[in-house]
């Protein structure tokens, strides 16, 4: 049991997981491994059966430096993201076809899903992060991820704290923060908290029109960041914290209007619905 996250940032990504692993006994274990292929390096975690995700990432290693030579070959970073996630997707269905669909052990079946943050180097960089499914879909995804018996206690947490993607700064605090509370509260997630970033060569903006979305961002970034900074004066941060409770107040004015013309609405539609 264990528990994971891959976490988007405006400027890289940060992949995590708790330290202990479970194989008849419980000791610690580093969960997250980095490794470089032709076109870049990436990091994995996953949680599942202990041998079939130590096998799974030694045979992903293998898969990716079979293919050197088409990574050499790509023009730019969409074919090597297809090099890549062809590859991983090779290897999913033949750990899927050989072990998990037909099980050695039918009373003790094969469990698999992992997270990869991937950093493609080169012209025009760019990181990306996969998700392989336990049902053994692999895809791209533009949102945080959680996995293992705590990933829903990280996934609500996070999704308070960073509905969207921030800065690697500020996420770290929210990737440990997130663990932490995984481990208080699942079975089977333990020991230390482990984090691996991969760095964007620039950062990316990343933008919402959802007012609830930046208001958690500002709340998040003043007490994260800006509590943390001794050269701001206790009037400039009071002035801060102002703002955000400012932000707070049209937000929630925004939503009772929102909610009353629902209601208008739905009266509306009721009197002008004929009556059977």
């Amino acid at each position: 049991m264990t528990v994971c996250i891959g976490l988007l940032c405006t400027d890289g990504l940060i992949i995590g997981a708790d330290t202990e692993k479970s194989g008849g006994l419980k000791y610690f274990s580093p969960k997250v491994r980095r490794e470089s292929f032709a076109a870049g390096e990436y990091v994995l975690t996953g949680t599942g059966n202990v041998g079939a995700l130590g096998m799974t990432a030694d045979v992903i290693k293998c898969a990716l430096r079979s293919k050197q030579k088409k990574f050499e070959k790509a023009v730019n970073v969409e074919e090597r993201a297809c090099i890549f996630r062809d590859a991983i997707s090779g290897v999913i269905r033949q750990i899927h076809k050989q072990h998990i669909d037909t099980p050695v052990y039918p009373d003790q079946p094969v469990y698999l899903e992992l997270i990869l943050g991937v950093h493609f180097k080169g012209e025009n960089e760019e990181t990306k992060l996969m998700h392989c499914g336990g049902d053994g879909y692999v895809s791209w995804i533009d949102h945080h991820m959680t996995a293992g018996s705590g990933g829903d206690i990280a996934l609500r947490f996070l999704t308070i704290l960073s509905p969207g993607p921030c800065p690697m700064e500020l996420m770290t605090s929210v990737a440990f923060f997130c663990l932490a509370e995984a481990k208080l509260g699942a079975e089977g997630a333990s020991g230390q908290s482990e984090l691996m970033k991969l760095p964007a060569p620039k950062a990316r903006g990343w933008y919402s029109d959802a007012p609830i979305v930046e208001l958690a961002e500002s709340a998040l970034r003043l007490a994260v960041v800006e509590c943390r900074d001794k050269s701001l004066s206790k009037e400039r941060f009071d002035e801060r914290v102002k703002g955000v409770f400012d932000k707070i107040l049209a937000a929630k004015f925004a939503v009772d209007q929102q909610i009353e013309m629902e209601q208008f609405t739905l009266e509306r539609i009721r009197r002008l619905t004929p009556q059977r």
